[in-house]
């Protein structure tokens, strides 16, 4: 009681003056003048819901500053003291007050944030905030009457501010276009908590850097395709050539044992066909890794990559059980002795192990590449990648380049 009979005495003092003329395309000036009548009526009858909205739309279509004022005492009649004090906090920014009238609103404002909690709010980001960050207080409130504005407080590159609340649960959220939404659920208790509210702050990435991101490993990934395609192709027809020379013929590098020089040679072949087999997987696994990052929703890139990222592992480990089973067979018919029909079905199995295991471990390293630098670019926006196909005489090249 004794804060309605407050809230009343102020609401009847002189009214603050005018910041400026209403607005553009308000009606004619006895419109807000009624208006102004009735948010009066509605206080004086304890109304005080109805004139405090009226009064803080007053303000918003650009009315005196009178409106914020009583705005204010109407939210601190309905003891929403949080309102109250985000009010004549703007209110007390003004240049155009008198001495008397500062006074009083800064003595409202002391009153108010004396009733309120003060809540200590941590803005946590992966580097210093260069410029203020605006963040909204909304009250979830438990009825349906009761309706509050949502309050803004802009936050500068401290990344610390204390809050004055009101008790109960309040939703903290950031949505600005430099990060990704966030929303922290905090229950104010009347006590004050000694522990900060921290709201984690993550960097949104621009649509131009997720395509360079994409064009990036795009472009890595259909060079790989392309070399480990010709590389594969020619071991292939290597293999299959040495595999059906007969081994009297296997002279050329070691004329005395020409046995040991088919087994050179179609070892070299396997080689051959099992690293085209590793750069076509590595290709595949940065394609794919650079093609998430044209999802739509951060959410879908997220799960995007946190999949490539878990089946490149099982994919590189279940490669790397094919190499070596591969190489163990191989190893146990490249005896010196003449090729018999099981040899041949023996080596052909052991060569298609190593090559299959091959295109595992590429494709696993490449899917593994191109997520964990995806997810760091989803969460700091900073992770530059980009692709530079070389050609000169007699080869060519690929210079692939990344930056935080």
């Amino acid at each position: 009681m004794v804060c309605v009979l407050v809230a009343a005495l102020l609401l009847l003092a002189p009214a603050a003056p005018t910041v400026g003329p209403p607005a553009a395309g308000s009606n004619a000036p006895s419109s807000g003048e009624e208006r102004r009548g009735r948010a009066q009526a509605a206080f004086e009858h304890g109304r005080f819901a109805e004139a405090a909205i009226e009064y803080e739309s007053l303000w918003r279509e650009g009315h005196g500053a009178s409106d914020l004022f009583n705005a204010a005492a109407s939210r601190f009649a309905l003891r929403h003291y949080a309102h109250a004090v985000a009010h004549l906090e703007s209110l007390l920014a003004l240049s155009s007050l008198t001495p008397a009238q500062r006074e009083e609103a800064a003595n409202l404002a002391q009153i108010a944030r004396g009733k309120t909690t003060a809540v200590a709010l941590v803005l946590r980001s992966p580097r210093p905030l260069a410029t203020p960050v605006t963040v909204t207080l909304a009250v979830v409130s438990a009825f349906a009457s009761d309706q509050r504005p949502d309050i803004t407080r802009t936050i500068g590159p401290g990344d610390r501010a204390t809050l004055a609340l009101d008790a109960g649960v309040w939703r903290i959220s950031v949505d600005d276009p430099r990060f990704e939404p966030v929303t922290l659920e905090v229950r104010v208790e009347p006590t004050p908590s000694t522990t900060p509210q921290v709201l984690d702050l993550r960097a949104r990435p621009d649509a131009r850097g997720l395509r360079r991101f994409a064009l990036g490993w795009g472009t890595a990934g259909a060079v790989g395709v392309v070399a480990g395609a010709g590389l594969l192709g020619a071991g292939q027809g290597r293999w299959s050539s040495r595999l059906d020379t007969p081994i009297e013929e296997c002279t050329p590098g070691n004329p005395v044992y020409p046995i040991a020089a088919c087994r050179d040679a179609l070892a070299g072949a396997g080689n051959l066909r099992t690293a085209g087999g590793g750069v076509l997987g590595v290709g595949v696994g940065a394609l794919v890794g650079g093609l998430v990052a044209l999802a739509p929703t951060p959410r879908g890139r997220k799960i995007g990559w946190t999949a490539t990222a878990v089946v490149g592992g099982l994919s590189a480990i279940g490669g790397a059980v094919a190499l070596g089973l591969g190489v163990q067979q191989f190893s146990e018919r490249n005896d010196r002795s003449a090729w018999t029909a099981e040899d041949h079905r023996a080596l052909g199995g052991a060569a298609a192990t190593h090559t299959v295991g091959a295109v595992f471990v590429g494709l696993g390293g490449g899917l593994l590449a191109s997520s964990a630098t995806g997810l760091v670019l989803e969460r700091s926006g900073k992770f530059l990648v980009s692709a530079s196909p070389q050609m000169r005489v007699g080869g060519a090249g690929l210079t692939i380049q990344g930056r935080f």
